[in-house]
């Protein structure tokens, strides 16, 4: 069983930089590339049985957006934050450690915690997971915070299935 909990900006924004260079080394940025939420869900799930529905933090799109209804569809909580005045995502990384805590805290028995999130700040969370004896891997880019990298139990380098877990919206 595994729980999932993905940092949506974290993933999208960083992955554009990845497609981007794979296509050509000297482009920045793919801005097109998407996210397929269902197939990046399946790698991670690789093969194990969800102990819950997935988590997915993210801003709130604009009012016109059905990203979040269909990343709902595909079987994902969603939870949407607003930005602040300089348009910047506050308090998504902060949420998401409060709820892989609550959960470590909560659950009876421990078990396996994937997050897609390649951000410094969740090496506390990682530190808390093996306190409790739970297993934590971490799911993300090649660049990702070394320290988290070397404290996951397992860490799965996503940069060779970029175009498996998205896709350019062009095509």
């Amino acid at each position: 069983m595994v729980h999932v909990f993905v940092d949506n900006s974290n993933i999208w924004i960083e992955g554009k930089k990845i497609a981007g260079r794979r296509s050509n080394p000297s482009v920045p940025s793919n801005r097109l590339y998407r996210i397929d939420y269902g197939r990046l869900l399946d790698h991670v799930r690789d093969g194990r049985t969800l102990a819950e529905p997935p988590q997915l933090y993210g801003s709130e799109p604009p009012p016109n957006d059905s990203v979040w209804r269909v990343i709902e569809s595909q079987g994902f909580d969603v939870q949407v934050f607003k930005r602040n005045v300089f348009n910047r995502e506050k308090g998504v990384d902060m949420k998401m450690g409060l709820d892989i805590g609550r959960l470590l805290f909560s659950s009876p028995e421990p078990s396996t915690i994937a997050i897609v999130a390649g951000d410094g700040d969740f090496l506390p969370v990682v530190e808390m997971a093996h306190e409790r004896e739970w297993r934590l891997e971490v799911w993300y880019w090649s660049h990702a915070a070394n320290e988290l990298r070397a404290a996951a139990d397992r860490f799965e380098e996503l940069d060779a299935v970029v175009y498996s877990i998205g896709f350019d919206a062009r095509i």
